[in-house]
């Protein structure tokens, strides 16, 4: 197994983020911060790949929050401004 890629995101504000289709399957699309787009930048090299996807709910507490906005601020402030 390759190196793992890690960032925090969050689904948008639309009701097509997570679509199931007729056919038995899925298509999820996420919102990903400029924070954390340099990791997530990386995702591009493994376009021809099946990937393994393990999701996690980030729970932020006071030693990681350090003023930075969270990934479903900044996705509403980029969209409103």
């Amino acid at each position: 197994m390759g190196a793992k890629i890690s960032f925090l995101a969050t689904f948008p504000m639309i009701q097509t983020a997570i679509k199931v289709d007729g056919s038995g399957g899925m298509r999820i699309q996420l919102d990903i911060p400029e924070t954390q787009m340099a990791n997530a930048v990386r995702l591009l090299a493994l376009r021809q790949c099946i990937i393994q996807v393990t999701v996690e709910k980030y729970e932020q507490t006071q030693a990681n929050s350090g003023g930075d906005r969270t990934p479903r601020r900044a996705a509403a402030k980029r969209r409103i401004g």
